[in-house]
């Protein structure tokens, strides 16, 4: 039966945007189509131009943008009342990349587990309390969409930029917990984000660097990649994001990758697929695109394959530049301006929904229950830390053979994670616990390259904190040293395929990412407060 009700409220609606968009100009059209940042952590020259002049429809967070709560709370209050009081008349989308574990923006706030951690609980109500409490953060601080959650499968070990931030290797898991996260999220109004359509989990390559390429059939990519988007597109998400990434089987232009493809955007996520949200580009800079097809150029094609939202992070050069591209290539005919339309109307009713088209977005960071917040981020990782291997039965440690003797905690540290903070002893979680035990903990760092091993007399146990160890060979000759019989040895991984790179080790503990609950619960697990809970999420194999 038809909701007359919701069916005459969505006519309304309709006309309403229809009504707006017939009195704006090309130029304001096309602005809305783009989401930009800027440096700094306050309103720019620069950010002021692309608002007041360029008429851009949202903005992008990094951490160059944040320095406190109160800051990035009234930041956003500035940059929405400059949009509708100097700029295009519209609310901005203000977008950040929150997914918890390795990338969490904001520090200032409860540093929720990752999506692999979630993973590993295989707990569906946990992922929508993880969404649901990152969108009352965001909200909280004036931040209405979050690029999250990450819907790639992590199926390749030696991915370099997806890895923990996958839920795991299933496909059926990844779409549970991701569709529980979505639900969260969007159920208390923030634009929740499926990422990188249509899947960035089996590359060696980051597609920040270079275009990766993934040569598997459509059929496989329907059942294994495709099939999270899929179901988070059955559960109604918001939007979702394209993958500087080429697919031969779903393309066969040589060499163009996901975000530029007509095939990909308008034919299979489009008409196959059935999805009717934003579709949103990762950014345009990004060397996969940028050093192929330029920033600029991209964007345009990037439109013309079918996206909604051109993301361009840091250059004014090139946000102004692709705006006036896309502009020109309107008025020459390459895009129809019934193409910018449809977009248009796309982003405007995602605004109408969910931040208001006539009302000034106000923040309200006191909202912010960080005790809630925290409990919620301690039982998933209570829930998701992995006991991997013990098979001497090291954990728990036994604390009266450490009598007399100290922890040696060594920190592998290199460009991709670090694990245990900054490195300062004041800041390291993990150390500082330990200590607070009154157990004697000698911190040693090994920088990549590093020289020589640190002095074993008086040692009665060795806590190793890996860190990517699958592309350090350094990491593995120094256990190789170490794993000697006189000393315990335990492992501790952000990232589980660590342990691929010491088969020979007894005792591995798989944390997932640095967030200070996976800490705790380390520790806790390591002294036996309690026993690991958690599930390896993908397989290994060593």
């Amino acid at each position: 039966m038809v909701d007359n009700g919701k069916k005459s409220e969505s006519k309304k609606g309709n006309a309403i945007l229809e009504k707006l968009i017939s009195r704006m100009s090309l130029h304001e059209k096309i602005g809305q189509l783009f989401q930009v940042g800027f440096n700094g952590n306050r309103i720019t020259s620069e950010i002021r131009e692309m608002i007041t002049d360029y008429k851009v429809g949202g903005i992008i967070y990094f951490r160059r943008n944040i320095a406190s709560i109160p800051q990035i709370a009234n930041l956003s209050d500035e940059l929405q009342e400059l949009s509708i009081n100097g700029g295009s008349g519209l609310p901005l989308i203000i977008s950040i990349d929150q997914e918890g574990g390795l990338v969490n923006r904001i520090n200032e706030i409860t540093h929720f587990p990752g999506n692999m951690t979630l993973g590993a609980t295989k707990n569906p109500e946990l992922a929508q309390q993880s969404g649901k409490y990152i969108a009352l953060q965001l909200k909280a601080l004036g931040i209405n969409m979050d690029f999250a959650p990450v819907l790639d499968i992590n199926n390749n070990p030696l991915n370099p930029v997806i890895g923990t931030r996958s839920f795991g290797g299933d496909p059926l898991l990844v779409a549970n917990l991701g569709v529980a996260f979505i639900k969260g999220m969007q159920g208390e109004g923030v634009i929740a984000c499926a990422k990188h359509f249509p899947g960035h989990g089996d590359t060696d390559v980051d597609s920040h660097l270079a275009l990766p390429v993934i040569k598997h059939k459509k059929e496989y990519m329907l059942e294994v990649e495709l099939y999270p988007f899929q179901q988070a597109i059955n559960s109604g998400v918001d939007s979702i994001m394209t993958a500087h990434i080429y697919f031969p089987a779903l393309d066969p232009e040589k060499g163009l990758p996901a975000t530029l493809s007509y095939n990909i955007l308008t034919g299979l996520l489009r008409e196959e697929l059935g999805f009717t949200g934003i579709i949103i580009s990762d950014c345009m800079e990004m060397k996969a695109i940028a050093e192929s097809f330029g920033t600029v150029a991209g964007a345009v094609k990037s439109i013309q394959a079918g996206a909604d939202l051109i993301l361009i992070s840091h250059s004014i050069d090139k946000q102004r530049e692709a705006v006036t591209a896309v502009v020109e290539s309107v008025k020459e005919g390459s895009i129809t301006e019934e193409r910018i339309n449809q977009s248009l109307f796309r982003i405007l009713n995602l605004k109408r929904k969910k931040i208001g088209l006539e009302s000034l977005p106000v923040s309200d960071y006191k909202k912010i229950d960080q005790e809630m917040e925290e409990k919620v981020a301690y039982r998933i990782s209570r829930e998701g830390v992995t006991l991997v291997k013990n098979e001497d039965g090291l954990i728990p440690v036994n604390m009266s053979r450490l009598s007399n003797k100290r922890i040696l905690m060594i920190d592998f540290l290199s460009e991709k994670v670090t694990l245990a903070g900054d490195g300062q002893e004041s800041n390291n979680i993990f150390i500082n616990l330990f200590r607070a035990e009154g157990i004697e903990v000698e911190h040693y760092i090994f920088k990549d390259n590093s020289p020589e091993l640190p002095p074993l007399e008086g040692v009665g146990l060795i806590i190793i904190v890996s860190s990517n160890a699958v592309y350090h060979p350094e990491q593995i000759k120094i256990v190789d040293k170490l794993n000697t019989e006189d000393i315990l040895l335990v492992i501790v991984s952000a990232n589980p395929y660590d342990l691929q790179a010491f088969p020979q080790v007894s005792t591995f503990l798989a944390i997932y990412d640095n967030s200070p609950s996976n800490l705790k619960v380390a520790y806790e697990v390591i002294v036996g407060r309690h026993k690991a809970q958690g599930t390896l999420p993908v397989i290994l194999k060593y």
